[in-house]
């Protein structure tokens, strides 16, 4: 598990991912669901000097999460590309701060995420769709999709904060919450640690 935080927090992106279930109750409780992934892989790159590649891991979800969303505008493209030191045909996806708590929990808690990016394109693009994902790993569980959501963003600075049950029937010890923002052409992501007692 240590040698996999490191890599994690060394900067990777979710490449793929070869099948996924969802299964939803209703339509008024899409934020729960229940399933596994069978296929996951990892790579992870920081600059020109490490990369890792993480294949070939399988996890089985246990239990239900069950989730809601915050988005705020935070600023402007214009104050991201001053901020940025942007050109103005740059384009930028670059996932800036995240936060989460508590970072420890038991079954049941309630955790709060959110993550802070930034998105850049030509004065032109009027939106860009952005996709969320959010993951869950334990050495245990293996992957577990916590959420996964597309939306329009008009270019700037967005908070988007996620909140979500941890469910009884899950293993004690470390585990990550991974969050990947995501446009057609670039991608960014980042970690938070988590300790299920």
């Amino acid at each position: 598990m240590r040698k996999l935080v490191i890599l994690v927090i060394i900067g990777f992106q979710l490449s793929g991912c070869a099948t996924l279930r969802n299964e939803f109750d209703t339509r008024a409780n899409m934020g729960m669901f229940g399933g596994c992934v069978s296929g996951v892989v990892v790579g992870g790159v920081a600059g020109n000097v490490f990369g890792a590649l993480l294949g070939g891991m399988i996890g089985t979800a246990t239990g239900n999460f069950i989730g809601e969303h915050y988005d705020k505008k935070l600023g402007t493209r214009e104050e991201a590309m001053l901020k940025h030191r942007m050109k103005d045909r740059e384009e930028k996806l670059l996932v800036e701060a995240s936060q989460m708590h508590p970072r420890t929990a038991t079954a049941g808690s309630v955790i709060n995420t959110s993550v802070r990016y930034t998105v850049v394109a030509p004065s032109d693009v009027r939106e860009i769709k952005i996709t969320e994902t959010r993951m869950f790993f334990s050495d245990n569980e293996g992957f577990i999709k916590l959420d996964e959501r597309e939306v329009l963003r008009t270019q700037g600075t967005f908070s988007s904060a996620f909140k979500f049950t941890v469910p009884e029937k899950i293993s004690k010890g470390d585990a990550l919450v991974i969050t990947v923002i995501s446009s057609d052409k670039q991608k960014d992501s980042v970690t938070s640690s988590l300790k299920i007692s």
